[in-house]
Protein backbone atom coordinates (compact mmCIF):
# COMPACT_ATOMS: atom_id res chain seq x y z
CA UNK A 1 0.00 0.00 0.00
CA UNK A 2 2.80 2.43 0.83
CA UNK A 3 4.29 1.85 -2.62
CA UNK A 4 0.98 2.77 -4.27
CA UNK A 5 0.56 5.91 -2.16
CA UNK A 6 4.17 6.87 -2.81
CA UNK A 7 3.57 6.52 -6.54
CA UNK A 8 0.49 8.76 -6.29
CA UNK A 9 2.42 11.39 -4.35
CA UNK A 10 5.28 11.33 -6.85
CA UNK A 11 3.06 11.47 -9.93
CA UNK A 12 3.58 14.58 -12.02
CA UNK A 13 2.64 15.80 -15.46
CA UNK A 14 5.54 15.55 -17.90
CA UNK A 15 5.84 18.57 -20.16
CA UNK A 16 8.99 17.42 -21.94
CA UNK A 17 7.59 14.43 -23.74
CA UNK A 18 10.08 12.40 -25.75
CA UNK A 19 9.87 9.58 -28.22
CA UNK A 20 12.03 7.13 -26.27
CA UNK A 21 10.69 4.40 -24.04
CA UNK A 22 12.54 2.23 -21.51
CA UNK A 23 10.23 -0.69 -22.36
CA UNK A 24 8.99 -2.01 -25.69
CA UNK A 25 5.53 -1.47 -27.16
CA UNK A 26 4.33 -4.98 -26.35
CA UNK A 27 5.15 -4.46 -22.68
CA UNK A 28 3.34 -1.12 -22.70
CA UNK A 29 0.32 -2.77 -24.33
CA UNK A 30 0.34 -5.57 -21.77
CA UNK A 31 0.53 -3.17 -18.84
CA UNK A 32 -2.30 -1.00 -20.17
CA UNK A 33 -4.47 -4.04 -20.92
CA UNK A 34 -3.92 -5.51 -17.47
CA UNK A 35 -4.46 -2.21 -15.63
CA UNK A 36 -7.74 -1.62 -17.49
CA UNK A 37 -8.93 -5.18 -16.91
CA UNK A 38 -8.36 -5.10 -13.13
CA UNK A 39 -9.96 -1.69 -12.60
CA UNK A 40 -13.24 -2.09 -10.71
CA UNK A 41 -16.53 -0.97 -12.21
CA UNK A 42 -20.13 -0.87 -11.06
CA UNK A 43 -21.85 -4.23 -11.51
CA UNK A 44 -18.48 -5.38 -12.89
CA UNK A 45 -19.59 -4.04 -16.27
CA UNK A 46 -15.99 -3.39 -17.45
CA UNK A 47 -17.01 -0.83 -20.08
CA UNK A 48 -13.65 0.98 -20.24
CA UNK A 49 -11.64 0.49 -23.42
CA UNK A 50 -8.18 1.70 -24.38
CA UNK A 51 -6.60 2.00 -27.82
CA UNK A 52 -2.84 2.35 -28.09
CA UNK A 53 -1.20 4.09 -31.01
CA UNK A 54 2.50 3.83 -31.80
CA UNK A 55 4.64 4.92 -34.72
CA UNK A 56 2.82 6.13 -37.82
CA UNK A 57 -0.63 5.76 -36.23
CA UNK A 58 0.44 7.93 -33.28
CA UNK A 59 1.79 10.57 -35.68
CA UNK A 60 -1.35 10.41 -37.84
CA UNK A 61 -3.61 11.05 -34.83
CA UNK A 62 -1.76 14.20 -33.78
CA UNK A 63 -1.74 15.52 -37.36
CA UNK A 64 -5.52 15.09 -37.43
CA UNK A 65 -5.84 16.84 -34.06
CA UNK A 66 -3.62 19.70 -35.19
CA UNK A 67 -5.54 20.27 -38.42
CA UNK A 68 -8.90 19.99 -36.64
CA UNK A 69 -7.85 22.63 -34.14
CA UNK A 70 -6.40 24.86 -36.88
CA UNK A 71 -9.95 25.07 -38.26
CA UNK A 72 -11.46 26.33 -34.99
CA UNK A 73 -8.75 28.13 -33.01
CA UNK A 74 -8.33 31.82 -33.87
CA UNK A 75 -5.13 32.39 -35.87
CA UNK A 76 -3.69 34.75 -33.26
CA UNK A 77 -4.02 32.05 -30.60
CA UNK A 78 -2.96 29.10 -32.73
CA UNK A 79 0.79 29.23 -32.03
CA UNK A 80 0.32 28.19 -28.40
CA UNK A 81 -2.12 25.45 -29.41
CA UNK A 82 0.25 24.19 -32.07
CA UNK A 83 3.12 24.07 -29.59
CA UNK A 84 1.09 22.02 -27.12
CA UNK A 85 -0.12 19.57 -29.79
CA UNK A 86 3.39 19.17 -31.20
CA UNK A 87 4.63 18.38 -27.69
CA UNK A 88 2.10 15.54 -27.46
CA UNK A 89 3.05 14.34 -30.94
CA UNK A 90 6.68 14.15 -29.82
CA UNK A 91 5.77 11.29 -27.48
CA UNK A 92 6.41 7.61 -28.02
CA UNK A 93 2.74 6.75 -28.33
CA UNK A 94 -0.79 7.67 -27.37
CA UNK A 95 -3.42 5.92 -25.25
CA UNK A 96 -7.03 6.78 -26.10
CA UNK A 97 -9.64 5.87 -23.51
CA UNK A 98 -13.35 5.48 -24.13
CA UNK A 99 -16.45 3.81 -22.78
CA UNK A 100 -18.05 0.97 -24.71
CA UNK A 101 -21.58 2.37 -24.73
CA UNK A 102 -23.00 -0.93 -25.96
CA UNK A 103 -21.88 -2.46 -22.65
CA UNK A 104 -23.20 0.47 -20.63
CA UNK A 105 -26.54 0.41 -22.48
CA UNK A 106 -26.83 -3.36 -21.99
CA UNK A 107 -26.39 -3.01 -18.23
CA UNK A 108 -28.85 -0.10 -18.16
CA UNK A 109 -31.41 -2.33 -19.92
CA UNK A 110 -30.77 -5.29 -17.63
CA UNK A 111 -30.88 -3.22 -14.44
CA UNK A 112 -33.40 -0.52 -15.35
CA UNK A 113 -33.79 0.71 -11.76
CA UNK A 114 -30.25 2.11 -12.07
CA UNK A 115 -30.48 3.11 -15.76
CA UNK A 116 -29.45 6.74 -15.26
CA UNK A 117 -26.45 5.79 -13.13
CA UNK A 118 -24.64 3.55 -15.61
CA UNK A 119 -23.14 6.32 -17.80
CA UNK A 120 -21.86 8.08 -14.66
CA UNK A 121 -20.45 4.85 -13.27
CA UNK A 122 -18.79 4.15 -16.61
CA UNK A 123 -17.09 7.56 -16.52
CA UNK A 124 -15.92 6.93 -12.98
CA UNK A 125 -14.47 3.55 -13.94
CA UNK A 126 -12.78 5.15 -16.94
CA UNK A 127 -11.13 7.72 -14.70
CA UNK A 128 -9.94 4.99 -12.33
CA UNK A 129 -8.50 3.03 -15.26
CA UNK A 130 -6.63 6.11 -16.48
CA UNK A 131 -5.13 6.65 -13.03
CA UNK A 132 -4.23 2.97 -12.79
CA UNK A 133 -2.46 3.10 -16.14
Amino acid sequence: MNTFLSALKARRTCYRIGSGSPIDDSQISGLVKEAVSVTPSAFNMQSTRAVLLFGAEHEKLWKIVLESLRAIVPPDAFAATEGKIRSFAAGHGTVLYFDDTAVTDDFADRFSTYRDNFPVWAQQANGMAQLNV
